[in-house]
């Protein structure tokens, strides 16, 4: 066990972890230099094109510790690292050790804020990379409390420091502030490159301890709470594995992806699900390499993979413990983790519904987060009511939907669910970090009191951080667009969620000529409603084309019309036939004309609905 350590890289998004995964990869003989493709842990082409790891990864690596290797790094590093190099000092430097480096790859974006946190508890050290041309950066601050509160070794690190545009100092300066040490404690790399990455691995041996006894994971509090049950074997005998991560595999059910904190688990044992308390036999262990490779088995302190041979994903939760079949204390830190938002999802085609089902079926069995629910619309047929993480997942979904099922999709502006209890609603609240320059902060705050948001602290550095509370409904409307624009780009964001609290709200619901249009209802807070209402009856008007007889379009809050517009019907001259007119000069007849036609078109409005095409509901919910 001393010889093995488990470590992540967690960063801002684009901020080079994949790409210096790669070079670690590289070093350790995984994978060879100019044999693979770049971002080699991002296996989903759609995270390559963007540029952001929306899976963790892990890998096992194998590293030879020469003394010679050292003296030769030595000689040829650069000045600026030099001094970080010698004062190096590895406890069996005079010999050759081998030493299993488990890495985990993480995601950057806040959407997937819960796998970095219990990836962060399987490991004992984070590698923290910072963007020498970004500078520290929201999901660095929210990522590096993360690793603190769990008490873990953080080795800060600057990346791209061949990029011309790269301010080192100024980054060292920033991340230094922040974790309260020198500049001289930061690493520089460049991940593209190469440079330093080696040096870096050798602090990361050095610095990051190997795993800890087992016993001393769990908290006394969950002793004392499980100390009355007599089914319960003592921490010091039983099997404890933490679940991070896990997949479907249609041959051998889902794959656990765990950390093993006490015991050992080999194929054939029986072992249970804390939570789901789900029993089975493990039918395989292995490690990563970073595809699947059998072992005989997975001991204290080592990351692999147990085969369940379950069926359904949504029994090995994230965040779950793997313990004996008679009982066991589970790891602290689970919760089950509920979709933020959610949208409908139709096709364009009414005649791929099935074939949606289907793909949403096949996506549900590797992706325990999402939910999703029948629902018929009048105007746009059979489609789905779909919960994400957040508006990244949400995107994420809708593409691989359309790329690897060749769907053509119509995804509904994403909403949050307000609770509804004793005729009151509850709406959900975040907290927000937002990390920006000086010189932005009049314009920022301005914004946040825009969005009805609460002021908590601010953290007056190089960088200036601020914390909100805010209503989620607020945050996924457009507030993340206008944040970018009064900050020129430079702001950053990251959110968590607080609580429900209660709110003046009702369903703002959409009319025409009296009936409502579901597809348009939603549930708004009282401040929100009048805008709204204006917004929506606006743009039905464009894109409704017209009728023959008159249709009103009218948002109803509360009981009361707080919006309205109206599309005019087309009209027939009737005072006109055959290119003459009828009764000239006789009023009265004009208006009996007049009368009988306006008669006519109320008769075809009682009877008549109001017809909308589906190009209106594509044009109105289709990304721009």
């Amino acid at each position: 066990m001393n010889n093995i350590r488990n470590f992540a890289i967690i960063a801002h998004i684009d901020h080079g972890k994949s790409t210096l995964a790669d070079r670690l990869l590289e070093i350790t003989g995984v994978i060879k230099a100019g044999n693979h493709e770049a971002q080699f842990l991002d296996r989903n082409p759609i995270s390559r094109e963007r540029g952001i790891t929306i899976k963790l990864a892990p890998v096992r690596m194998l590293y030879r510790n020469h003394k010679s290797q050292i003296t030769n790094h030595k000689e040829n590093s650069n000045p600026q690292n030099s001094k970080q190099i010698e004062n190096l000092k590895f406890e069996i430097e005079n010999s050759d050790s081998e030493y299993i480096l488990n890495l985990i790859d993480t995601p950057g974006h806040v959407d997937f804020s819960y796998e970095v946190d219990r990836t962060l508890a399987c490991v004992e050290g984070v590698i923290l990379l910072v963007d020498a041309t970004q500078g520290v950066q929201a999901q660095t601050i929210a990522n590096a409390y993360k690793a603190i509160d769990k008490n873990l070794v953080i080795i800060p690190a600057v990346n791209k420091i061949d990029m011309p545009g790269a301010e080192i100092e100024k980054t060292k300066k920033q991340l230094g502030e922040f974790l309260g040490i020198s500049a001289s404690e930061i690493y520089q790399v460049s991940a593209k490159t190469g440079e330093n990455v080696e040096e870096l691995l050798r602090v990361v041996i050095e610095k990051v301890p190997p795993p800890k006894n087992p016993n001393d994971q769990v908290p006394i509090s969950n002793k004392i709470l499980n100390s009355n049950n007599q089914n319960l074997k003592h921490p010091e005998t039983s099997v404890r594995s933490l679940i991070f991560d896990s997949y479907y595999d249609q041959h051998r059910g889902v794959i656990a992806f765990v950390r093993v904190f006490d015991g050992e688990i080999k194929k054939g044992i029986r072992v249970k699900l804390a939570h789901t308390e789900k029993i089975f036999e493990v039918l395989e262990v292995g490690s990563f390499n970073p595809d699947l490779r059998p072992e005989e088995k997975l001991n204290d302190g080592e990351i692999g993979y147990v085969v369940t041979n379950l069926k359904d994903i949504h029994q090995v939760q994230v965040g779950d413990s793997i313990i004996n079949e008679k009982g066991a204390i589970p790891l602290p830190g689970y919760k089950k983790v509920k979709p933020m938002v959610f949208a409908s999802m139709f096709t364009t085609d009414t005649n791929d519904y099935l074939h949606l089902k289907k793909a949403l079926g096949k996506l549900y069995l590797n992706d325990s987060s999402l939910q999703f629910n029948g629902i018929y619309s009048r105007a746009l047929g059979a489609g789905f009511r779909v919960g994400f993480l957040g508006l990244l997942h949400a995107d994420v979904v809708r593409e691989r939907l359309e790329r690897e099922f060749g769907l053509s999709l119509v995804l509904t502006p994403p909403q949050v669910e307000f609770k509804l209890e004793d005729k009151k609603y509850f709406e959900p609240y975040v907290k927000v970090l937002i990390v920006t320059p000086n010189q932005y902060l009049g314009n920022i705050m301005q914004l946040c009191e825009n969005y009805r948001a609460k002021f908590l602290t601010m953290d007056n550095k190089s960088q200036i951080s601020i914390v909100y509370e805010m209503p989620m409904s607020e945050m996924i409307s457009d507030f993340y667009d206008n944040l970018k624009s009064v900050s020129s780009g430079y702001a950053s964001l990251d959110w968590e969620f607080l609580r429900y609290q209660p709110v003046e709200a009702d369903k703002l619901m959409i009319l025409l000529n009296m009936e409502p249009v579901d597809e348009f209802s939603e549930v708004v807070v009282k401040q929100r409603a009048m805008m709204k209402g204006q917004m929506i009856t606006k743009k039905l008007r464009e894109i409704i084309p017209r009728q023959q007889y008159e249709v009103k379009i009218q948002a109803q809050f509360k009981g009361k019309i707080i919006a309205s517009e109206r599309i005019s019907p087309f009209r027939k001259d009737v005072l006109i036939k055959s290119g003459k007119v009828i009764g000239a000069g006789d009023v009265g007849r004009k208006r009996k004309l007049l009368e009988k036609q306006k008669e006519g078109k109320k008769k075809m409005k009682m009877v008549g609905k109001v017809e909308i095409p589906k190009e209106a509901f594509f044009k109105l919910f289709r990304r721009s």
